[in-house]
């Protein structure tokens, strides 16, 4: 999954170019994608965040996109595109979603999301909403016996951070790669818990008066 900072610059980017064009078709050139070309002639009304995915909500259903660190998204006028997943034809130009592919690289994946049937995958807190407060850092790291560090990247736990900047976030709060959860007195959490809202608030150019109240913003 790509980090929380990078998601939202991308969302922002692509929002004012894709919102409220409509679907003419869809075409998969990965055969496990195929059911997805079943979505056309909806609005596409919303990019959102679900934890580490990007939500693309229609107008009736939807699609999760969590990618890899070769994977992006091109729109344009051209009719294909090399190392296309999928193409939505919109009003609009064309969407693909691309995956560079290279061997033993992590690939994008694809989920669709059916109405009324289809349950959204789980995911960790998110890390820029006020429901990740100080409390429930402090009952994270006493539910999770493991290093700070794989607390912090476990997408099933807090979602958004990676490598990169859990790297920064360690860095600034005086900790290394080997500290564990159960190491860590109230003091030492607050620092956590102070760098993961700073690094992140930094690099996305937010601030405490932005976090929703949830990460279903």
């Amino acid at each position: 999954m790509k980090e929380l900072p990078y998601l939202i610059s991308l969302i922002n980017s692509m929002k004012g170019e894709i919102c409220y064009s409509y679907i003419k078709k869809i075409v998969s050139f990965d055969d496990k994608y195929k059911e997805i070309e079943d979505i056309k002639d909806q609005k596409i009304i919303d990019v959102l965040r679900h934890g580490g995915y990007i939500q693309f909500q229609f107008s009736q259903d939807a699609i999760l996109v969590d990618l890899s660190d070769t994977g992006s998204f091109v729109l344009t006028e051209d009719d294909e595109y090399e190392n296309s997943l999928i193409k939505i034809e919109t009003d609009n130009g064309n969407l693909f979603i691309v995956e560079d592919k290279k061997t033993g690289q992590e690939i994008t994946n694809i989920i669709p999301i059916w109405k009324d049937f289809t349950t959204m995958p789980k995911v960790g807190y998110d890390p820029l909403t006020k429901q990740f407060n100080y409390n429930l850092f402090l009952q994270l790291l006493e539910e999770n016996d493991t290093t700070v560090e794989k607390l912090i990247t476990n997408p099933l736990i807090i979602s958004g951070i990676g490598k990169n900047f859990s790297v920064l976030i360690l860095k600034r709060a005086g900790i290394t790669k080997k500290t564990k959860t159960t190491e860590i007195n109230k003091v030492k959490a607050r620092e956590i818990f102070d760098a993961i809202k700073q690094v992140l608030r930094e690099e996305t150019g937010s601030s405490e008066e932005d976090e929703a109240d949830s990460s279903d913003e």
